[in-house]
């Protein structure tokens, strides 16, 4: 019994997207869903989430869709990163 994914666009906007991975068997011909719950992975519109994006091993069809909605150029910046806040606050 091999299980397959199916990945899909659940949320998506010009400044987020969120993409949603479902698991399935074959029984009989029939896919029959997993009850395990749907996996949802966020990604920005900024320069890392769309490297992210980009490098994630999703069909071409869902990258594809989403660089069209969002365009040529990020526009949410990344959050800072905890570590890069408290160095931020040190030199405060």
């Amino acid at each position: 019994m091999e299980i397959i994914k199916k990945t899909s666009i659940h949320y998506l906007t010009d400044k987020s997207v969120d993409v949603s991975i479902e698991q399935f068997v074959e029984i009989d011909g029939k896919e029959i869903k997993l009850d395990i719950p749907k996996t949802l992975i966020p990604y920005l519109n900024s320069l890392k989430g769309r490297e992210q994006l980009q490098s994630a091993n999703y069909p071409r069809k869902i990258i594809n869709a989403v660089m069209m909605v969002w365009g040529d150029i990020p526009n949410t910046e990344d959050p800072i990163e905890e570590v890069e806040q408290l160095n931020i606050l040190e030199h405060e």
